[in-house]
């Protein structure tokens, strides 16, 4: 009884398959390793995909006798030297050395005796020739250059998932003609989608486009792609992503896809060629057959025979100077065909009166976008402009679009010639004194008139020596005030070769210099017995007191009235790098706005780029609606900073309406209460 058990326990334990099953076979071949400096690094993988070991007795390789089994789903790489390939393909790997001799213009291999199999890699030596890549097999058998450099020696194969059936590939969308330049680098510029209708991945890292000339050659790859594997399914864009020949004409051209290059040694995949482009619409495959839609790059195409003009008005500010008036209206199809446009356009003053009429486009026949350009002379005052789309003979998918609002002023004293600096309060506590090390900060007030210079900059000095850190900032805007809060570090002086006494706090900038004094005494010992820990801290603590002062509403009336233009200024402090910024304002309370002109929030929105280490104010007008109830409400400023959105919000007082006499007097900066930093002074 115990025998038994025993040989029952043998039986579990050593079960082989011998080759003759015919199961093992040649997997990925390496025969020109370019890494290696001599033909020592070459090998080849054997694969056993059954369920059980295989016994490699009575197999031959090339005439070697094999030796040693191949577990079930597993790999046996056979080497001509272990120590090459270990140093270049790893350790740890199932390797077997034999006498290999493989022939970079090709060869039959031959696994025989017990085992069968042959592959002849002639046809495929220009794959992997002198480039550190193998030959694999995928699923279907196919042999393919292995996706990355190395191979995949005792691994599954990189190529081993995907399809290379084209027959399954299609282009389903062509964009001839963006709006701006073809050439542009991705997401922008030309492009073309291609769509994977099989059922299994496709690898698109051997393919290229042509135009209609076989000279102009777009290679697919990870620059221009987003990946070289394209899903079941799955579409695919490929950018044209400022290839210097590759190009499409709008009037006509052709896409070709090809399975390799060069092009004599091709196949054709597909051919689709088109005329008459519209720019900013792009060719799209629905059903078979090819339209000019929206485009839907990456996306199932969809058919739309409807189209979105937009209008907009631009402007280099809200407020101006008598005579410095200038705006242009937009148009601009962003999908459709060409349409006759129709413009029209009105300048209204704070009462509603219409003292400007505009017929920009009249039945025009526009293609894409058009631009027109006016300065009006107007008098001091608040006004609105706008500008709508009428009678576009197609069906306008967005009519949020088709009418813009702005408001803007006329104020004579608006832009002042001479910058001025000054220093207004060091916040230092009542005896007006700090002590080596300490952080405090400071308020100053700084007016860039016409000047173009734009550095400022701000330090301690005492005995003519500088004995704090500089902080440095750049104002890129003309007749701006600026109010800032700028932190002051001062020296820890742990050495105190620095004696105590009065110092100055410098102010320098756009040609001009203030000081002010202040008194520096006494010695914090704490900090000097652990300087790291306080150069973090004050490190930290500077920090935070810019990103607290990064944004601010720094002008605002504490109280407003129903109808009045409200001016709103918002300060903007920049980092160690640019960004570009969208910023729009409102009033509101709870989910009422009562300043939305059409029922746009966004209509007095401002586009800008902050540059680094600039401090930029930006200027907005906003609108009360008429008969508002009097109360509490709030504005609501939106800053959008690379995409990501945050907010500013402050209370203010809505009265009675204010007598017509005194409208234009409250936007222009007439005696009404504003508030300042958080301070509201009159």
């Amino acid at each position: 009884m115990r025998g038994k058990k025993i040989f029952i326990i043998v039986l579990g334990i050593v079960v082989f398959s011998f080759c003759g099953l015919g199961e093992i076979f040649i997997n990925e071949v390496m025969y020109d390793p370019g890494q290696c400096a001599d033909s020592y690094c070459e090998w080849v993988e054997l694969f056993n995909p059954s369920n059980q070991t295989i016994d490699l007795t009575g197999c031959y390789f090339d005439g070697d006798l094999l030796s040693g089994n191949i577990s079930e789903k597993d790999y046996l790489v056979l080497v001509r030297n272990t120590e090459k390939f270990e140093e270049f393909f790893g350790k740890g790997k199932n390797i077997l050395k034999v006498s290999l001799n493989l022939i970079n213009s090709g060869k039959k291999l031959k696994l025989n005796g017990a085992c069968n199999d042959v592959f002849d890699y002639t046809n495929y030596v220009d794959l992997a020739k002198g480039n550190n890549k193998s030959l694999e097999r995928n699923k279907k058998g196919q042999w393919k250059v292995s996706l990355e450099k190395q191979g995949s020696p005792g691994g599954k194969n990189s190529v081993y998932d995907f399809s290379y059936d084209y027959s399954k590939l299609e282009i389903s969308e062509v964009m001839v003609d963006p709006f701006g330049k073809d050439d542009e680098y991705k997401p922008l510029g030309e492009w073309v989608e291609l769509h994977n209708t099989g059922k299994d991945p496709i690898y698109l890292g051997e393919l290229v486009l042509y135009d209609s000339e076989d000279d102009n050659e777009l290679f697919i790859s990870n620059s221009n792609t987003k990946k070289l594997s394209l899903g079941a399914g799955k579409h695919g864009v490929i950018y044209r992503n400022g290839d210097g020949d590759f190009s499409l004409s709008k009037i006509q051209d052709k896409v070709r896809l090809y399975s390799r290059y060069p092009l004599a040694s091709s196949s054709l995949i597909e051919e689709v060629s088109f005329s008459n482009s519209i720019e900013g619409m792009s060719w799209s495959k629905i059903n078979g057959a090819w339209y000019k839609t929206v485009p839907t790059p990456g996306k199932e195409n969809q058919y739309t025979g409807k189209c979105d003009w937009q209008i907009d008005l631009e402007m280099e500010n809200s407020i101006f100077r008598n005579g410095n008036l200038s705006f242009q209206v937009l148009v601009k199809r962003d999908y459709g065909s060409a349409e006759n446009i129709t413009v029209v356009g009105k300048v209204e003053d704070i009462f509603g009166k219409v003292v400007k009429r505009y017929s920009p486009w009249t039945n025009y026949k526009m293609v894409s976008s058009g631009r027109k350009s006016y300065s009006p002379a107007l008098k001091e005052g608040a006004y609105q402009l706008s500008f709508e789309l009428k009678e576009l003979s197609c069906e306008d998918n967005n009519l949020r679009n088709n009418k813009v609002l702005k408001l803007i002023a006329i104020n004579p004293a608006y832009k002042k010639v001479e910058s001025s600096l000054e220093i207004e309060t060091p916040y230092l506590g009542s005896d007006n004194s700090a002590e080596w090390g300490d952080q405090f900060q400071l308020k100053v007030n700084i007016y860039k008139g016409q000047e173009s210079k734009s550095a400022i900059e701000v330090y301690v000095e005492k005995d003519d020596s500088v004995v704090s850190k500089r902080t440095k900032i750049n104002l890129y805007d003309k007749y701006k005030n600026y109010l800032l809060t700028i932190p002051i570090q001062l020296l820890p002086n742990c050495h105190e070769k620095i004696e105590d006494g009065k110092a100055k706090l410098v102010l320098k900038g756009l040609g001009l210099e203030v000081k002010k004094e202040f008194l520096i005494e006494g010695l914090d010992k704490e900090v000097c017995r652990d300087y790291l820990s306080y150069v973090k801290e004050m490190v930290r603590s500077e920090a935070k007191i810019k990103k607290a002062n990064a944004y601010q509403i720094i002008e605002l009336p504490t109280k407003i009235s129903s109808g009045e233009v409200v001016r709103v200024k918002v300060q903007l402090v920049g980092d160690s790098v640019g960004h570009d910024f969208k910023v729009w304002s409102y009033l509101y309370r709870g989910n009422k706005c009562i300043s939305c002109s059409g029922g746009k929030r966004e209509s007095n929105l401002i586009k800008f780029q902050l540059e680094k280490d600039e401090v930029k104010q930006i200027e907005m007008l906003v609108k009360v609606d008429d008969e508002v109830a009097e109360g509490e409400y709030k504005l609501k400023v939106k800053l959008n900073k690379d995409g990501t959105n945050r907010e500013l919000t402050k209370n203010v007082y809505l009265k009675k309406a204010l007598k017509e006499s005194n409208q234009s007097n409250a936007l222009l900066g007439g005696n009404s209460a504003k508030m300042t930093g958080g301070v509201v002074s009159n």
